[in-house]
């Protein structure tokens, strides 16, 4: 069984990269019979680091913290005033990552994405938010606050980069049995840029807001938990 892990992997310019596992996901640790699947990571874009300032560099000035994603974890530099802050997620994959990571606890709605996550935010005007993300990531959250006049600060501390060609690496999606698409960007430039008829691979998506996505382009696309250490075995049993 192939199986293709499209999840970008942030550089080692990352300004903290050393502080936190270069793998995210459950399958990067889990064991597998090598014999009977053969497990790949191929990206489809690069990940590269965004410089940034903060009002408040020793982050003494927020009390809400708010990432949006894994990869706005990985590139912010200030874990360590990170403690007795308020700190939440857009979802569980980057809650998840924030605890086996750092070893911070965060806080997150039970469906993912920033409608839900408003509300169980605190209504007061006694915090200030800080949202982190990266360039093009939505900024619904940012809006709401600011419309609500709750004080609020967005940084965008990483961009996400497609390559100039995709051509030396359609072959191994066209043998692949499963692909797994860890955000909605990855999923977009598989359609555009990789997918034929040729394709008979399962679509698998680690969120539900990915899943949707892929379903709503018209194809078939099953979530999977991309903590779960049986995450392989789930793939190879729903195939």
């Amino acid at each position: 069984m192939n199986i293709i892990d499209t999840s970008a992997n942030a550089k080692a310019t990352s300004w903290y990269g050393w502080r936190i596992p270069s793998k995210a996901y459950a399958w990067d640790y889990c064991s597998k019979d090598s014999s009977a699947i053969d497990l790949k990571n191929i990206p489809l874009f690069d990940l590269n680091p965004i410089e940034y300032s903060l009002s408040s560099p020793d982050l003494k000035d927020y009390t809400d913290i708010v990432f949006q994603s894994i990869p706005s974890v990985h590139y912010f530099r200030e874990y360590d005033w990170l403690h007795n802050k308020n700190i939440y997620t857009m979802g569980q994959g980057t809650k998840k990552f924030l605890k086996q990571g750092i070893g911070f606890n965060a806080t997150c709605a039970d469906i993912p994405g920033s409608k839900e996550l408003i509300k169980i935010l605190p209504k007061t005007d006694n915090n200030k938010f800080l949202i982190v993300k990266g360039k093009g990531g939505l900024s619904y959250l940012f809006d709401h606050l600011n419309k609500n006049k709750i004080s609020v600060e967005e940084i965008v501390n990483y961009e996400r980069i497609k390559y100039e060609s995709y051509n030396d690496i359609k072959e191994p999606f066209l043998k692949s049995d499963a692909i797994i698409f860890s955000s909605t960007f990855s999923a977009q430039i598989f359609f555009e840029e990789i997918y034929s008829s040729d394709v008979k691979a399962k679509f698998f998506g680690i969120s539900d807001r990915i899943k949707n996505y892929v379903c709503d382009l018209g194809y078939k696309c099953k979530f999977v938990d991309a903590f779960d250490q049986d995450v392989v075995i789930s793939i190879k049993n729903s195939i």
